[in-house]
């Protein structure tokens, strides 16, 4: 669940105090006389269950591959925890040499605002081949045609059924467009008196609703287009009658719990789902789907992932490469699943491997997401998704229905 809260960036005028020293760039040599690599590179990620384990087996691959390089953990407790440091962390030239996390986080912002460094012109170095990977998530780690990650794992959207109170409702079939969304939503609140849809409110999951319709930002060149409108209004529409609430409204501290507890027919959620779900909700019976879009009989999703970035500050670039190659190659994307991570394998030849292990992942084919959608959020991206979420709120708490006016300021104050 690693959308959750988007944190202040102001690289450029942040305040450098507090701050964690072990995190500092310590990469040094990076090469030998007799052209061996060697040096320390600091790799920092966010921890917690089993992701500790993977890393640890990971690093210690790599290091055997790169006998003379030296790979040191910097851990987050949380992912929260990762993003609140970075910004103060890139600013005083103390960040990880490396570091690990999605670009459902504000990657356009860092790297417009140079604290990440561009990888297009040190790959070819490497044996990394972007063309392992799908086209979808490798589009999403470039800003302005740059590179600014090697994917480590897959994430995508989708639509989460909850068949108990959707048989409830007398719903037996999956919607085929997002306007049947919509009309079986009403139709669960009505029968049951629960809410058809639950949504989290922040910028990921408003996103989806865009995209849905056919939107997007185009890193805020689209802010105020006509889709992202039609996305929002759809879920005002449905706020305003109660058919919508937020997982907030229904006390919950996430979508999965109000699915989970039953207090909720559909959510826009993704592949976190079926963790959480066998842990928490093994009774209820429950499935992942593409999203239904505005065209009936289509669907979409959001292809994005995890993936490794270097510090801009980061004394030697080549080095990091040569220790993402190790970190992102075919060994390391098994052991994602062997490890039961909950991340879906980066590598599009991985991900069948990953289906036959999670078979509730079965409708996400390759086809799928290839096709999927990029997030390309606005480059302010903080600002931009904190405004949007308060903006939205605002409109439900009044019960409007027309996003328009509120769309039409953001463009102006964060497009490009």
């Amino acid at each position: 669940m690693r959308r959750r809260r988007l944190v202040s960036l102001s690289i450029a005028v942040i305040a450098v105090t507090g701050v964690v020293t072990a995190c500092g760039s310590s990469n040094s040599g990076g090469g030998s006389s007799s052209g061996k690599l060697t040096g320390t590179v600091t790799l920092g990620f966010a921890g917690g269950g089993n992701i500790n384990t993977y890393m640890a087996d990971v690093i210690k691959h790599a290091e055997k591959a790169l006998p003379g390089v030296t790979i040191k953990e910097v851990v987050y407790p949380t992912y929260d925890d990762q993003l609140n440091e970075l910004p103060t962390d890139f600013a005083a030239g103390t960040a990880p040499d490396i570091t690990m996390w999605d670009n459902s986080a504000p990657i356009a912002e860092f790297a417009t605002q140079g604290a990440i460094a561009s990888m297009s012109s040190l790959i070819g170095a490497t044996s990394i081949n972007l063309s392992d990977f799908p086209q979808a998530l490798v589009n999403g780690w470039k800003i302005n045609g740059k590179l600014y990650g090697v994917p480590a794992y897959l994430q995508n959207s989708a639509y989460v059924y909850n068949h108990d109170v959707l048989s409830k409702a007398g719903i037996t079939s999956y919607p085929t467009s997002i306007a049947q969304v919509g009309t079986d939503a009403q139709q669960v609140k009505t029968k049951t008196g629960k809410a058809g849809i639950v949504i989290l409110e922040n910028l990921f999951h408003l996103t989806q609703y865009m995209i849905a319709f056919g939107g997007g930002y185009n890193y805020g060149k689209t802010i105020d287009s006509a889709q992202n409108v039609a996305g929002l209004n759809f879920l005002l529409k449905l706020f305003a009658t109660g058919a919508a609430a937020s997982s907030e409204q229904l006390g919950a501290s996430w979508d999965g719990v109000a699915i989970g507890d039953n207090n909720a027919a559909m959510a826009d959620g993704g592949p976190w789902y079926i963790g959480y779900m066998s842990a928490s909700a093994p009774k209820v019976s429950y499935s992942l789907e593409p999203i239904p879009s505005s065209t009936p009989g289509k669907s979409v999703v959001t292809t994005y992932g995890g993936a490794y970035s270097i510090s801009a500050k980061s004394p030697d670039k080549a080095l990091d490469m040569a220790v993402i190659a190790q970190l992102t190659n075919a060994w390391s994307q098994n052991e994602e699943i062997t490890t039961n991570l909950g991340f879906v394998p980066a590598m599009t030849k991985y991900v069948a491997d990953y289906r036959a292990h999670t078979p509730e992942y079965a409708p996400f084919t390759n086809g799928v997401l290839a096709a999927g959608a990029s997030l390309n959020y606005p480059i302010k991206t903080t600002p931009f998704g904190n405004a949007l979420v308060t903006g939205f709120q605002q409109l439900v708490a009044s019960h409007k229905t027309s996003s328009a006016a509120l769309l039409k300021q953001l463009q102006q104050q964060y497009g490009s």
